[in-house]
C-alpha cells in the first residue's frame, strides 16, 4: 500500500511539533530549578570570612608572640622557632634549625649525622656560651652531646650586647623525632625544640 506525500508530510510536521514541545518543557523546568547565582552567594558570608564556632576555646594571647624561657619557667618550642632566654647575667633570643642530613642512601643506615644551626641574637648584658650546655635527645629518651662540625669554628665563651652569633652543632643519631636543649646557666636545661631526624 502507497502512501500519499501529503500524509507523509503531515506526519513529520507533527512529530517536528511534538519534540519542539517537550525541548521547550524540559528548558523551562531546568531553568525554574536552578537557582540564581545572585541568591545563591547573598544568604550566607564566604567561609574564610565567618566567625568561629562558640565551642571553641578563645584566647588573647597573639599567636605570634615571643615566649620567655628562664630557669623557673623553661619552654619548649619547634625548631626554627625563636626563644627569649634570660640567663642569670643577660638575655639573648636563641634559634634552632635543622637538622640538615646527609643525601638518602638505601638501604637507609640506623644512624645519620645530624647538624643543626644555632642563631643568637638580640643580645642584652651578657650570657654563657658553653658546648657542654647543649643536649640532644631522641624518642627513646637516648642523650647525645653535640660536637662542632669538622671545620667550625669554636663559639666564644661569653656572648655580649650588640654581637649576634650563629654556629653549628652536629651528632649521630638515628631517624625519628626528637629535642635539642640549651642550659645556659648550667644544671637543668631552661629552653628546647622538637626535631624530627628524616632520611628519605
Amino acid at each position: 500500500m502507497r502512501h500519499h506525500p501529503s500524509v507523509r508530510t503531515s506526519v513529520a510536521t507533527a512529530l517536528v511539533a511534538v519534540l519542539t514541545s517537550c525541548l521547550a518543557a524540559c528548558s523551562s523546568a531546568g531553568s525554574a530549578s536552578a537557582p540564581s547565582s545572585a541568591s545563591s552567594g547573598s544568604s550566607e558570608a564566604p567561609l574564610g570570612e565567618r566567625p568561629l564556632p562558640s565551642f571553641l576555646p578563645s584566647t588573647s594571647t597573639p599567636v605570634d608572640r615571643v615566649v620567655t624561657a628562664s630557669p623557673g619557667h623553661p619552654q619548649l618550642a619547634v625548631q626554627g622557632i625563636g626563644v627569649q632566654v634570660v640567663a642569670p647575667s643577660g638575655q639573648v633570643l636563641a634559634t634552632v634549625t635543622g637538622p640538615k642530613v646527609p643525601p638518602f642512601v638505601a638501604p637507609p643506615p640506623p644512624s645519620v649525622t645530624a647538624i643543626f644551626t644555632v642563631t643568637l641574637a638580640q643580645v642584652t648584658g651578657t650570657v654563657p656560651l658553653r658546648l657542654a650546655d647543649f643536649t640532644i635527645t631522641d624518642q627513646l629518651g637516648r642523650s647525645f652531646h653535640p660536637t662542632l662540625p669538622v671545620g667550625e669554628a669554636p663559639p666564644p665563651a661569653t656572648l655580649s650586647a650588640a654581637h649576634d652569633l650563629t654556629f653549628r652543632v652536629t651528632a649521630v643519631m638515628p631517624t625519628g623525632e626528637g629535642r635539642i636543649y640549651w642550659a645556659p646557666a648550667g644544671g637543668s636545661p631552661i629552653v628546647g625544640w622538637d626535631f624530627i631526624v628524616e632520611n628519605d
